[in-house]
């Protein structure tokens, strides 16, 4: 049993309806952008340090996909350290308001280095969790149970309410009805994401010599048999026109099963996080004859799913939210992916997605 979380993304009001803004850089504050700024200097006068993701997460909306560029005149709104936002009054959830009992998460062994119970801490994404947890409030009780089917968690086990929430997950571009494929379109109707708490890098797996080893263009991918384990997000590959019937979609049950297929020559590629996949490749012993195409990769938020009609749903999305960026703000969450990739080097993955 252990425990996870996912960090504050806060929402930008319309610059109409701001108060008046100043030139100084302080936390808990309204800042327009001027000749010169960046976000990570902005962050190192408001915060004194170099994490600029704090106020970039608070004003995505206004920032925009690039956060290198921020355009001369806009508003941005600096985080005050309890997590909200300069003019509004935010008060934290209390037990009383949260459920009375222990908050339950679910997530799933075999997802090396990330969430398994051989793994010190059962992985860093549980170990995020469990300190964002402790951030928020250190008297909320909580457990995480390891349930190794991933579409059941968002099949049956969250909509019966026999867990709170699930990790991790991508949440699907909603916006974009058109690419979603009916089992994402039903997540955006039934769920609600936390804000990201972790980025992966998903790639490509592919026999040495193949072609698909070293392709530079994901079009070449078209025709391809791509594999990704059941009940594994297809949202990137959505983004990326990678789906039926411009490729084929191969889902088995575990990652082992992808590369059995793989080396059976029954599936061209597998499709999966970047650290995952050689986790995998390495324990099956199989890493010197397969690797992932070092051209083709993209990068991938992860979230918490709740079910809709859970009725904490809200305050739960908000409080792991809260735990999270005040780690983030403290330099703690940094310090804490230092430490499981570290420990990640140490430990001999032993086992793959069961």
């Amino acid at each position: 049993m252990k425990k996870m979380t996912a960090f504050a993304l806060l929402t930008v009001a319309a610059s109409a309806l701001l108060p008046e803004t100043s030139y100084a850089q302080s936390a808990c504050e309204i800042y327009r952008v001027k000749k010169g700024d960046s976000l990570r200097g902005i962050t190192k006068k408001a915060y004194g340090n170099n994490d600029f993701r704090v106020i970039y997460d608070a004003n995505r909306d206004e920032v925009g996909r690039n956060p290198n560029i921020i355009e001369v005149g806009i508003v941005l709104r600096l985080p005050c350290a309890d997590g909200s936002l300069p003019g509004e009054q935010q008060k934290a959830p209390t037990l009383a308001e949260m459920a009375p009992d222990a908050i339950s998460f679910v997530t799933a062994n075999g997802y090396l280095p990330y969430t398994d119970e051989s793994l010190p801490r059962q992985g860093i994404f549980t170990t995020l969790v469990e300190r964002a947890m402790l951030r928020a409030d250190p008297e909320q009780e909580y457990t995480v149970t390891f349930v190794n089917d991933w579409a059941a968690h968002l099949e049956a086990l969250l909509p019966s309410m026999a867990f709170d929430a699930s990790f991790p997950w991508t949440q699907p571009a909603c916006e974009n009805s058109v690419k979603l494929t009916q089992y994402e379109a039903k997540g955006c109707e039934t769920y609600i994401y936390s804000a990201p708490f972790y980025e992966i890098v998903e790639v490509f797996f592919a026999q040495n010599g193949s072609g698909y080893d070293s392709t530079v263009d994901f079009v070449d991918l078209e025709g391809a048999n791509i594999c990704r384990p059941e009940g594994y997000p297809t949202t990137h590959l959505a983004e990326l026109y990678l789906l039926p019937p411009v490729t084929k979609l191969t889902q088995p049950e575990r990652i082992s099963d992808c590369f059995d297929m793989l080396m059976a020559g029954e599936v061209d590629v597998v499709a999966l996080d970047s650290r995952a996949g050689s986790h995998a490749a390495e324990a099956m012993g199989i890493s010197e004859v397969v690797s992932e195409n070092p051209n083709l990769n993209n990068i991938v938020s992860l979230q918490i799913a709740v079910h809709r009609e859970n009725p904490n749903a809200e305050k739960l999305i908000e409080m792991l939210n809260r735990g999270l960026l005040n780690m983030h703000q403290s330099g703690e969450w940094r310090d804490l992916i230092a430490e499981g990739l570290q420990s990640e080097i140490q430990v001999q993955a032993g086992s793959v997605m069961n």
